[in-house]
């Protein structure tokens, strides 16, 4: 079983929120006004949207960033979690420009991006709170992997 070396919790955003928050604000403005023209059962199947709109940002927006001693792990919603085992990881870094990938990200903002390089696979886009302490102990961690499985222990 992994132990934890460090945890972080995502950046929030209020921009993100709010650019979220503009389609289930639109349904919901049409499930009243479905409700106001006494259309119940198509007011109903737009709360039923709305409601899983939420449960599905929920399940799929990252709620902690793990280090593990071999892995980072993307807590999820839920049961959920998304794993980037160290052998996979080539480098974490600073995004530099526009970035593709796997994106967990939290907030919009530059100023906490962190981009993890994978050998195999699409690179992974996550939003740490604290960026600086983040790449600072993934980087311990994977020296510290590197080692003990340079040594042949495992």
């Amino acid at each position: 079983m992994d132990s934890i070396i460090y945890q972080d919790d995502t950046n929030k955003d209020i921009w993100l929120k709010l650019l979220l928050a503009i389609p289930v604000l639109i349904i919901l403005g049409t499930a009243f006004y479905l409700l106001i023209t006494n259309d119940v059962k198509a007011a109903i199947e737009m709360f039923g949207v709305v409601v899983l709109i939420l449960i599905i940002f929920w399940l799929i927006f990252p709620k902690k960033y793990i280090i593990l001693d071999s892995k980072v792990k993307i807590v999820l919603g839920g049961p959920f979690s998304f794993n980037i085992p160290f052998k996979n990881i080539k480098t974490a870094r600073i995004p530099k420009g526009i970035t593709s990938g796997i994106n967990f990200p939290s907030s919009f903002s530059g100023k906490h991006a962190v981009q993890i390089v994978r050998k195999k696979g699409m690179n992974v886009n996550i939003t740490p709170a604290d960026r600086e302490l983040f790449l600072k102990n993934l980087e311990k961690a994977m020296d510290d992997w590197e080692k003990y499985y340079s040594r042949g222990t495992a």
